[in-house]
C-alpha cells in the first residue's frame, strides 16, 4: 500500500495528479514497450509509486508518498482522503473483477478512489478513472465483488441500476443488503441467489458438498418436505413450474439436488381422509404427506424469521400478524383448481386434536 500524509490538496488536484501519472506511464510504455511487461502485475505497484513521485514534484504531494505492506484497499492513499487502486490484465478487455463490496479492508478516512488500470501486453496501455464510475456490476466468488469496466458509459454503473450512490452504499452498516434487494428484484422465474449463505433458509449455512435427494436419510427427506410445504405454497398448485423455487432453494441452502422433485410429492396416487368428522376422498398424495408432517410445518410457519416469510411468500409484514391463517390462504389460492375445499381441509387439519384417520 502507498500512503500520503499531506491533507491539503483538493480532489481536483488529486485527479490531475492521477491523470499526469497515467500519462507519464503511457509515455514510458511507448518509449520502451518491454519495460512494464518485464515488471508484471506484481511489480506494478512500485512503478505506480515511481510515477507518482515523478509527477508530484513541485506539487503539494511531493515527498509525501510511501509504500506500506499489507493487503488493504485501496493500494495507494494520498493526502489521507484520496486513493488509487492498481489493477492490471493481460487480456484485451478493459474489465476485471475488483474488490469486495463490503470493503472490509478499506483504509480509514479515504473518501475518493481512482483506478489505475494497466494492459500488460503489447501495446502496453494505462487508464485512470474514478472508482465508482467504472463499477458496472457485481460478481460473486467467495463474496460479492465489484466488476470493473474502464469503458463503462456514464449512467450505467451498478449504483445507477440499484438507485443508490457509491458513497451512500459503502457507508452502510450492511452494504450487501442493497445488493441482495436489487438482485432479488430482477430475479426471473427459475432463478435464485445461490451465493447468499442461508438465503431464505430456516437454519444453517450453505454446505460445502452437494448430495442427491435419493441419498438423504428418511428424516432428512421428511424435514425438507416439511420446509417445502411451509415456505413454498405454490407446491400445492397445478403449475408445471411449481417445484422450481423449492429445487433451487434446496441446492442453494442445503446442497441437495433432485433429478425429479415431482416424485417425493406426487407419486403414489390418491388417499382418503377423515379429519375432524369431515370426509375427504381421493385427495392427491401430497395432502397425506402434509398431514404426516403438519406439526413440523406449523412450527416452521410460526417460528421462522419474519423477513424470510416476507421474501418466500412474496407478502408483507402486515399479513403475518396471523401466520397460519395467511399460510392457509396462500395454499388455498395456489390449490384453487382442486376439486375439494382446500381451505376448509387445512382449517380442519390444523385445528384437529384427536389425530387423523386414514380410511
Amino acid at each position: 500500500m502507498i500512503i500520503s500524509t499531506n491533507k491539503e490538496p483538493s480532489l481536483e488536484e488529486f485527479e490531475e495528479l492521477c491523470s499526469n501519472m497515467c500519462r507519464y506511464m503511457n509515455d514510458k510504455a511507448k518509449a520502451d514497450p518491454s519495460y512494464y511487461l518485464s515488471k508484471g502485475a506484481k511489480g506494478l505497484e512500485p512503478e505506480v509509486k515511481l510515477a507518482l513521485d515523478t509527477v508530484a514534484e513541485g506539487t503539494k504531494f511531493e515527498n509525501t508518498i510511501q509504500i506500506i505492506s499489507g493487503q488493504r484497499f485501496p493500494d495507494i492513499v494520498a493526502a489521507k482522503y484520496y486513493g488509487v487502486e492498481v489493477k492490471s490484465t493481460k487480456d484485451e478487455k478493459w474489465s476485471i473483477i475488483g474488490g469486495s463490496v463490503a470493503e472490509g479492508t478499506r483504509v480509514e478516512n479515504v473518501e475518493h478512489i481512482f483506478i489505475l488500470f494497466g494492459k500488460l501486453h503489447k501495446p502496453v496501455e494505462f487508464r485512470t478513472r474514478r472508482y465508482e464510475e467504472c463499477l458496472c456490476d457485481i460478481a460473486v466468488t467467495h463474496s460479492p465483488r465489484y466488476k470493473i469496466d474502464m469503458e463503462l458509459k456514464n449512467g450505467e454503473t451498478i449504483f445507477d441500476k440499484m438507485g443508490i450512490t457509491y458513497d451512500e452504499m459503502r457507508k452502510l452498516d450492511d452494504p450487501i443488503d442493497p445488493v441482495v434487494k436489487y438482485f432479488r428484484s430482477i430475479l426471473k422465474p427459475g432463478e435464485s441467489l445461490w451465493w447468499i449463505n442461508g438465503e431464505d433458509a430456516t437454519e444453517g449455512e450453505t454446505p460445502a458438498k452437494i448430495r442427491m435427494w435419493k441419498t438423504l436419510t428418511k428424516s432428512e427427506r421428511e424435514e425438507w418436505i416439511a420446509q417445502g410445504f411451509a415456505l413454498f405454497p405454490e407446491l400445492f398448485s397445478n403449475s408445471p413450474n411449481k417445484y422450481e423455487r423449492f429445487t433451487l432453494w434446496l441446492v442453494a441452502n442445503h446442497g441437495v439436488v433432485s433429478s425429479s422433485m415431482r416424485d417425493p410429492f406426487s407419486a403414489g396416487g390418491q388417499i382418503d381422509f377423515n379429519v375432524n368428522g369431515h370426509m375427504y376422498e381421493h385427495l392427491p398424495k401430497k395432502y397425506g404427506q402434509l398431514a404426516a408432517c403438519k406439526d413440523r410445518v406449523e412450527e416452521i410457519v410460526r417460528t421462522v424469521d419474519e423477513q424470510t416469510l416476507v421474501t418466500m411468500w412474496h407478502t408483507t409484514n402486515e399479513n403475518l400478524k396471523n401466520r397460519m391463517k395467511h399460510w392457509i390462504a396462500l395454499v388455498a389460492k395456489s390449490a384453487e383448481m382442486e376439486a375439494f375445499n382446500v381451505e376448509q381441509f387445512l382449517e380442519d387439519l390444523f385445528d384437529e386434536t384427536d389425530g387423523i384417520t386414514n380410511s
